[in-house]
């Protein structure tokens, strides 16, 4: 019995030109980028890798506020979407499942009451289905914080 694959950080001795065993150095490894987006763990570990200290401010100023990250189910066959959904534990959910959702570039708000408190901040922009705000905007994290804010209170 042997071996399929030899990890080494031996790049000299053991070029990827072996083709006997399959040479495999550290950094091709599985890691954090690689991880389990079906848990919330795994899905804020992608969403910082992806979007880096904006993504870990606005989840911690979610966290503070109440909300609960969850990550959503996935949809048919395809590739699940990457992203976490924030629902509010005081809120009734009979319209819709989260209030804020995040992803590595934007903070957006989906529920029709939410979108009319939220849409006239500053950093808002609406689309048919959604008011978001842009991470990287002038005012980052700052606008989407504030929303977030504004609808907890709202609800509260």
């Amino acid at each position: 019995m042997g071996a399929d694959r030899f990890i080494t950080s031996n790049k000299r001795d053991f070029p990827p030109t072996i083709t006997e065993i399959q040479v495999t150095y550290p950094a091709d490894l599985p890691g954090p980028a690689d991880g389990d987006t079906s848990t919330v763990s795994g899905m804020l570990a992608e969403l910082v890798r992806r979007g880096g200290n904006p993504v870990r401010e606005i989840e911690a100023a979610l966290r503070e506020m109440g909300y609960v990250p969850a990550v959503p189910e996935r949809r048919g066959d395809g590739p699940r979407q990457v992203y976490l959904g924030w629902a509010d534990p005081a809120r009734d959910y009979t319209r819709g499942k989260f209030t804020v959702s995040l992803d590595s570039r934007t903070v957006w708000f989906s529920q029709e009451d939410d979108k009319r408190v939220v849409r006239d901040m500053p950093g808002a922009y609406a689309t048919a289905g959604y008011v978001a705000f842009r991470l990287s905007a002038p005012g980052g994290v700052l606008h989407p914080v504030a929303a977030a804010r504004t609808v907890k209170r709202r609800n509260s």
